[in-house]
């Protein structure tokens, strides 16, 4: 007879939570507006590697000063978040998700580096048309970010802030 206070163990289906909002599977286009933040604020993280930075700057995922503990740290800090809905990686502080707001004084990145990152033609892309961007904390190391958009429920990795570069002076 089998122990009916065994406890189940459910893995997590992305695509059940995209079903839910009847979603078509398209990926990104540059220039089109998604959904809402309150229409997948109940969804959990589904993350994307599209639009990674492989640029070797300080803030792209192949800098020559990432070590392989900053990439472990940043793998476990996806299958973290991915455990959380979007509306509560924002509302608990740990997280730190939140909009990057272009228009704070301290911030070192313009909008035109975030279209540079989207597209090759950035000055075709108008600043309405930018998909907002969010950072959101790598556990393994206080100062430690990533950074990206979320579109239809998947949030595409575009920067590592390992250095917290892009607010500089803030914790």
């Amino acid at each position: 007879m089998a122990n009916k206070s065994a406890k189940k163990f459910n893995v997590g289906n992305p695509q059940g939570q995209l079903d839910k909002l009847k979603l078509d599977n398209d990926k990104y286009k540059v220039g089109v507006k998604g959904l809402s933040f309150y229409d997948i604020r109940e969804m959990k993280p589904v993350f994307a590697f599209d639009y990674l930075s492989l640029n070797q700057t300080e803030l792209c995922y192949d800098c020559n000063k990432l070590t392989s503990d900053d990439y472990l740290g940043f793998l476990t800090a996806l299958k973290t978040n991915s455990q959380f809905t979007y509306n509560q990686l924002r509302t608990t502080p740990n997280f730190r998700f939140h909009p990057i707001d272009f228009e704070k004084d301290k911030l070192s990145i313009k909008r035109k580096d975030f279209k540079k990152a989207l597209t090759y033609k950035p000055d075709e892309l108008a600043d309405e048309e930018l998909p907002t961007l969010y950072q959101f904390d790598l556990h393994y190391k206080q100062k430690s970010r990533a950074c990206g958009f979320l579109y239809k429920g998947i949030f595409y990795l575009v920067w590592f802030d390992k250095n917290h570069i892009i607010y500089p002076g803030s914790k």
